[in-house]
């Protein structure tokens, strides 16, 4: 089954959706989490990492809607870029252990799925940053749950 659209927005709800499947109670609230964590991360970068035309369109999406306009007009490469941010930056860092973990793993598995379906390109940077990204976070985590007694 192929997840991947043309949009963050698509991309985002079929893969969370993929993500919630068995999940109940702590878990399935941690998951809800980490994807309304992303898809505020989206908004927030999107101007940051987005091309000058795409800015553009997304400047205007937001007189329709603001509400995830990033997120209905960028590709589903910009989440390359937006995965450091989302799992460096603090605003973006959920305050219980479970909901990062669920962060870290989601994003993990995120930059796997979009490395596998998206079109053939040289992102090895842009991949390289997400990945290095996403391993000191999971540092962090393990980091953080050996100094809790």
């Amino acid at each position: 089954m192929q997840w991947f659209r043309d949009d963050v927005d698509s991309t985002l709800t079929a893969f969370f959706a993929t993500r919630r499947r068995g999940c109940a109670g702590r878990r399935l609230a941690a998951v809800d989490r980490a994807e309304q964590l992303l898809r505020d991360c989206v908004e927030a970068v999107a101007d940051a990492v987005l091309p000058p035309e795409a800015r553009v369109l997304v400047e205007a999406e937001r007189q329709f809607g603001a509400d995830g306009a990033a997120a209905r007009i960028a590709s589903p490469e910009t989440l390359l870029a937006v995965l450091p941010s989302y799992v460096a930056d603090e605003r973006w860092r959920p305050a219980h252990a479970d909901e990062r973990r669920a962060q870290v793993l989601a994003a993990s598995a995120l930059l796997r799925h979009l490395v596998a379906v998206l079109p053939p390109a040289d992102r090895s940077e842009t991949i390289h940053a997400a990945a290095s990204a996403i391993e000191a976070a999971a540092l962090r985590i393990r980091s953080d749950a050996r100094l809790t007694p």
